[in-house]
């Protein structure tokens, strides 16, 4: 179970990363390539989070999952889940084109999703090291892209 979320979690991190590398690296083969295949890796994203909630949900009563629903580290998970849900529904050219300028907002609830992601990582099994190495580069390339006010490629 835990390889599937941390798997999810760092192709989340690739997703994120996309932007701003292509800003610091225009004319790099591999930025370009992130940029032109981020919505592979969200969508990879989404699948692995749905594979790890199955695995939590087979392994897990019932009655323990909805005592543990409102601790923050299961909560944290579950709330990041259901963003990936619509995220990944609308990952495609009929929703981006059907929704025009709707579908970009949808799609920045993302940065939430990660937060929450952080969160659940650090919280689970008490990793907070190993959510922070991985999540602290990513807060850092983010504030350097807003910093910068360029519009996202």
């Amino acid at each position: 179970m835990n390889g599937t979320g941390e798997f999810s979690a760092r192709l989340l991190i690739i997703t994120l990363i996309a932007t701003p590398l292509a800003m610091i690296f225009p004319n790099g083969k591999v930025t370009r390539w992130l940029v032109k295949n981020r919505r592979y890796f969200g969508v990879a994203t989404f699948v692995y989070a749905l594979v790890h909630t199955i695995f939590y949900l087979n392994e897990i009563a019932f009655g323990q999952m909805m005592s543990d629903f409102f601790q923050v580290a299961i909560l944290t998970g579950w709330i990041a889940f259901f963003i990936f849900v619509p995220l990944a529904l609308t990952s495609n050219d009929a929703a981006v084109k059907c929704m025009k300028e709707t579908w970009k907002k949808l799609q920045q609830w993302v940065y939430l999703a990660a937060v929450m992601t952080f969160v659940h990582w650090a919280l689970v099994h008490y990793h907070w090291k190993a959510a922070a190495m991985h999540f602290v580069p990513v807060l850092g390339l983010e504030i350097w892209r807003i910093w910068k006010g360029r519009p996202r490629i």
